[in-house]
């Protein structure tokens, strides 16, 4: 099973507070992806010891310039959840990251997903 690590973003996805995931895939990696597929989800790489804790299916997957990115994916993206729980990415709130993404013209593949299962044992 193919799988996807959500690193910091990992907690809207347990809240079920996240339905996109953005990535810097060479189109060769992604076309392993297909809508439809179940993918299991990480909470970091497991090169660096990441578990699994859930089981997402991929509702759509697509190309987007970021700086093309909807309004609607700040919260899709689990961003005003992070917020309110004050989780940073390297010192930087979900706000500076998403108005550095708004300024970069180059393209990145969009994940859209459903959560199809938690793993139990991972949310303890």
């Amino acid at each position: 099973m193919m799988i996807i690590s959500f690193a910091w973003t990992t907690p809207a996805v347990k809240a079920r507070r996240k339905g996109c995931t953005r990535r810097e895939w060479d189109d060769d990696y992604a076309s392993r992806f297909h809508v439809g597929d179940q993918v299991q989800g990480y909470d970091k790489n497991p090169r660096n010891g990441g578990k699994p804790f859930c089981i997402i299916e991929i509702t759509a997957l697509y190309k987007e310039r970021l700086c093309d990115i909807p309004m609607a994916d700040w919260d899709h993206e689990g961003f005003g959840y992070l917020t309110g729980i004050k989780v940073t990415l390297k010192g930087l709130m979900p706000i500076e990251i998403w108005k550095s993404w708004k300024k970069q013209k180059y393209e990145v593949w969009v994940v859209r997903f459903r959560i199809i299962e938690h793993l139990t044992q991972a949310l303890q």
